[in-house]
């Protein structure tokens, strides 16, 4: 069950842009978390080496999917409650 609501989650990226805006922007969300979410990001982005290779085609983006799945909840869930709620993010 928790796989099918991740599943979803990705599906709804779309959504989730003007949270990931709202999230770097806002005063209510602490300094280190959006260093600590920028940074892993940016870590994974240059980081030369995947965990599957990228021209596995569908096999090989699996693992950036994931990673960008993860890394969208982790922001929903270091984000203040009312930003989540205000872009109906919600992770249980």
């Amino acid at each position: 069950m928790k796989l099918i609501k991740r599943i979803q989650f990705v599906f709804h990226f779309r959504k989730s842009l003007p949270f990931i805006k709202d999230f770097f922007t806002s005063s209510a969300v602490h300094p280190l978390k959006k260093f600590m979410t920028a940074g892993l990001i940016v870590a994974y982005a240059v980081m030369p080496a995947d965990i599957l290779p990228d021209y596995l085609f569908l096999i090989g983006i699996t693992d950036d999917i994931a990673f960008t799945a993860f890394m969208l909840q982790l922001a929903v869930k270091m984000a203040p409650p009312e930003l989540a709620e205000k872009h109906q993010l919600h992770i249980k």
